[in-house]
């Protein structure tokens, strides 16, 4: 086996014929006995499409058994964010309240007085703090959303605000005022711009007509994937709060 191929091959008496065996950890090639090498090799090539994609979905299964939130906020810690989770860096820093940034990693710098506190008090500020980054973040990408999108449609919103809300994750007021949920930080950022689009949209369109679902196409032609996402997977962010 070459130090590039990402799989282990396993030779069995029983096996009639090659088949792959897909974990989240791991790729194992069962295979019979005098089946060449050369052969197996190209059967994994001709599968590689499949393989990803069903190592991708256990993965996601995996990650979607995990808490939104860690019961304990504490080195190390799984924090999800844009539908992925990052390891949690502690600082203790001359920063006067507790901030968090994210650079490819999560971090968050700490006031050097807070290591006085003890492990479950310190565990709440942080998760506090953590849900006031969210907001601000889930903010930042809507406002990024709303540029970029806003100009192509034509349609300008009165206003935009990011707050909690338990049954929709947009809406659009009657004097364009648009609201979004905060959840949405925890999705994918395809899905958070997809709702961002399709609330601009009611803007022109105040039903969801045919009409109304051709103009959110135009911009979002993978629409009707981000909002089966949100079928599967959004009541669990909901349940969160």
């Amino acid at each position: 086996m070459s130090e590039q191929e990402n799989y282990t091959i396993r030779r069995s008496r029983r096996a009639k014929r090659a088949r792959i065996v897909v974990t989240a950890e791991k790729i194992e090639i069962v295979a019979p006995l005098k089946v060449p090498e050369k052969l197996l090799r190209q059967f994994v090539a001709n599968k590689q499409q499949w393989i990803s994609e069903t190592q991708k979905n256990i993965r996601k299964k995996s990650e979607a058994s995990k808490p939104l939130f860690p019961e304990l906020y504490e080195q190390g810690s799984q924090l999800l964010y844009l539908d992925n989770y990052y390891e949690l860096t502690l600082k203790f820093t001359a920063h006067q309240k507790i901030e968090f940034e994210f650079n490819q990693a999560l971090v968050a710098n700490i006031p050097k007085d807070f290591q006085l506190y003890d492990e479950k008090s310190l565990s709440d500020l942080l998760h506090a703090a953590y849900i006031d980054w969210l907001k601000q973040q889930a903010l930042q990408k809507v406002m990024s959303a709303i540029n970029i999108y806003s100009p192509l449609y034509q349609l300008h919103a009165k206003s935009i605000r990011v707050r909690t809300q338990k049954s929709r994750w947009g809406s659009c007021g009657i004097h364009n005022d648009i609201y979004m949920n905060w959840l949405l930080i925890l999705a994918p950022i395809e899905v958070l711009d997809y709702v961002v689009i399709h609330e601009i949209c009611h803007i022109a369109q105040r039903n969801h007509s045919t009409k109304f679902w051709n103009l959110v196409a135009q911009h979002c032609p993978g629409y009707k994937k981000h909002r089966l996402w949100l079928k599967q997977h959004g009541s669990s962010l909901i349940l969160s709060l």
